[in-house]
């Protein structure tokens, strides 16, 4: 049964899935195969989002692809390809960053700002844009 949009699980179910388990205990031993009727017709696409963490070192520009690293995954394949729509980054390291997929592409959603040229946990600053790429910049400079 269908409730805006989700479908729930309950007695109509559990009826179907006994009768469908009985039809197949009924197939005698090395019976020819047999179809069972499904129904998918008015039931939503299955499209997942796909949200991950990922690592790259080096220049990044926006409006371009790189390949990252999946965090913590260390078997292959553990890379994708992402694609920068939101800003340029030049980390001084290895930085974090969270990805999504859309469809059949990978996006990046947001760097660890942290990790950007100039950062320190102390102290005022402000990020800004310098040459394309985000940088922190202490407001001491600004005085």
């Amino acid at each position: 049964m269908a409730e805006n949009g989700k479908y729930l699980i309950g007695q109509s179910l559990r009826e179907k899935l006994k009768s469908t388990i009985a039809k197949v205990d009924a197939l005698s031993p090395g019976a020819p195969v047999t179809r069972i009727e499904t129904a998918h017709q008015g039931m939503p696409a299955f499209n997942p989002k796909t949200f991950r963490v990922c690592t790259f070192t080096g220049t990044w520009a926006i409006d371009t692809a790189k390949t990252v690293t999946f965090r913590g995954v260390t078997t292959t394949p553990n890379t994708v390809s992402v694609t920068n729509l939101v800003c340029g980054l030049a980390p001084t390291g290895s930085c974090d960053i969270s990805v999504a997929k859309e469809g059949t592409a990978w996006y990046l959603i947001q760097p660890n700002l942290t990790q950007q040229p100039g950062y320190s946990a102390s102290g005022t600053q402000v990020l800004t844009i310098v040459n394309g790429s985000l940088k922190w910049i202490g407001t001491t400079a600004c005085a």
